[in-house]
């Protein structure tokens, strides 16, 4: 057992050590989806046209798709701040929260199985 996989925290310090980061990325690739569809809805609603929003889609994918992305990119890694400010803290914290008590549980039976494999196979 390394230092880091004994470190405190219980059966929920152990669980957060061990999927934790997955978890924490899967809000952030769900963040950075909301992101850019929010911006593409937004840009949709915004042209007079339907000729007028795919021309400036298009401009837009050429000119400032990319740098958009990347700021996109940024602000889903810091999740936390853009649903705190978007749904308060005590409803950011539940969504997180309940997610995360959703998430253990389907991972914990989705790979039950292969760890118990991967254990035999490592002698473990």
């Amino acid at each position: 057992m390394t230092e880091i996989e004994g470190s405190g925290g219980g059966a929920a310090g152990k669980l957060w050590r061990k999927h934790g980061g997955g978890y924490y990325a899967l809000l952030a690739v769900g963040t950075f989806v909301y992101l850019e569809v929010s911006a593409l809805t937004e840009s949709f609603f915004e042209a007079d046209r339907v000729r007028d929003f795919v021309s400036s889609e298009i401009l837009e994918a050429i000119f400032t798709f990319g740098i958009k992305t990347i700021i996109n990119s940024f602000i889903a890694g810091i999740w936390p701040l853009v649903w705190i400010r978007g749904m308060g803290l005590t409803q950011a914290a539940a969504w997180a929260g309940g997610g995360y008590v959703v998430w253990a549980l389907i991972l914990a039976m989705l790979l039950a199985r292969r760890e118990k494999e991967f254990k035999k196979e490592l002698g473990l």
